[in-house]
Parts: structure tokens; C-alpha cells; sequence
């Protein structure tokens, strides 16, 4: 027996609807790579700008408190490293470049105050590098991981997390001690923090890999 002839009318429209509104769902949930692109190019862009101008004006910036410029310079080398890390891998995600922008303030403002205490309190640059790796070292790769932790997984300690410190802290291991004899050997104590800062461009790329 034959359909009536409204009703096979309706089946092709159907049919030929189907591919439209999929494809458009698809498109939805998977934006075209153009898109990513340049919401990637725009943030490196921004965040290269505001990095520059930070680290140009940084004595100014000091001078009106002297935590404040380690602070923006922080955040911002933070946000650049895991923009970078997203251009690579063709994928633009928000919430981690708010992450890192938040780690990158933490620990900017409290690595000021870290070589302050070294430089001010330890006179011998071999005790510097000692005191930096053996201290230092552990403790900023501690509160990254508690951050990263918190903020992925909404808790403090957990089996991985720690196993991602140990991780970190064996992969830190192998960058920082040649940039702390460096740092406390040879660059002046003015340049300590903005090439501090470089390295922690640096090291926050393999962090974004890490996290």
C-alpha cells in the first residue's frame, strides 16, 4: 500500500533538513579552527603588549609598591606562557589561561619577596643557591600544584596530586638550579626578578604541559 502524497512530501523534507540541522550542531559544537585562531592570536597579542609595557615601566611600578610590579609581571607572563601552550595545540581554553593568571600572581608576588629575603639575610651567593633549591624550589612547586588541584579538582591533597609533585618537582630539578647559579652568580640584583620572570616563562610552559 502507497503513502499519501502529503506524507511523502513531509519525509523528504525531513530528509533533506537532517544533514542541515546536524551539520549546524556539529559546527555548534565544534567551532571552526578560524575562530580558535584568532581568539589565540588576539590573546598572545594582548598579553605580549601588557608584558612588554610591565616589564618597560617595572621601576616605576616598583616604586609605587615595590610587590605590585612582580605581581602584573607575573600574571602576565603566566597568561602568555599557557596562551602559547594553546596555540600549539589548537585549542583556546579560557579557564586555564584565568588559572595561570592566578598562578603567575601568586608567585611573582611572593618570589619578589623570596629573593629580597635571600639577597638581604644571606651573604654568600653558594648558601643562595643552597637555600633557593632546597627551600625555595619545593615550596613554589607545592602551592602550584595545591592551586592546580584546587582548581581542577576542588581539593587541596589528593594521590595525584602528590604524584604530580613529585613529577614537577623532578622536572624542576632539571631547569632551576642552572638558573639560580646564574640569577645569584652573575645577573645584578636589579634584573634578578624580570629575568626571573623570563625563566618563569619558560618554566611555565613546561607546567602547562605538566598540568
Amino acid at each position: 500500500m502507497s503513502l499519501p502524497l502529503s506524507e511523502k512530501r513531509n519525509d523528504l523534507e525531513k530528509s533533506s533538513l537532517s544533514p542541515i540541522s546536524s551539520a549546524s550542531s556539529s559546527s555548534h559544537l565544534h567551532p571552526a579552527p578560524k575562530r580558535v585562531y584568532q581568539k589565540l592570536i588576539s590573546a598572545l597579542i594582548i598579553e605580549t603588549i601588557i608584558s612588554c609595557a610591565i616589564y618597560i615601566n617595572y621601576d616605576t611600578i616598583g616604586a609605587y609598591h615595590p610587590m605590585l610590579a612582580g605581581l602584573l609581571l607575573g600574571c602576565s607572563s603566566g597568561a602568555l606562557a599557557q596562551s602559547m601552550n594553546q596555540y600549539a595545540k589548537k585549542k583556546f581554553t579560557l579557564q586555564k589561561i584565568l588559572k595561570f593568571m592566578l598562578w603567575g600572581s601568586i608567585n611573582g608576588y611572593f618570589t619578589v619577596g623570596w629573593i629580597n629575603i635571600l639577597i638581604t639575610r644571606i651573604d654568600n651567593s653558594a648558601y643562595r643557591i643552597i637555600i633557593d633549591q632546597l627551600v625555595g624550589a619545593p615550596m613554589f612547586q607545592l602551592i602550584f600544584n595545591m592551586l592546580n588541584s584546587i582548581w581542577d579538582h576542588g581539593e587541596m591533597f589528593s594521590i595525584s596530586t602528590r604524584l604530580a609533585y613529585v613529577k614537577s618537582l623532578k622536572y624542576s630539578y632539571c631547569f632551576w638550579p642552572f638558573f639560580s647559579i646564574l640569577e645569584f652568580m652573575f645577573i645584578p640584583q636589579a634584573l634578578m626578578f624580570p629575568c626571573n620572570c623570563l625563566a618563569n616563562l619558560l618554566w611555565n610552559l613546561i607546567l602547562c604541559r605538566l598540568a
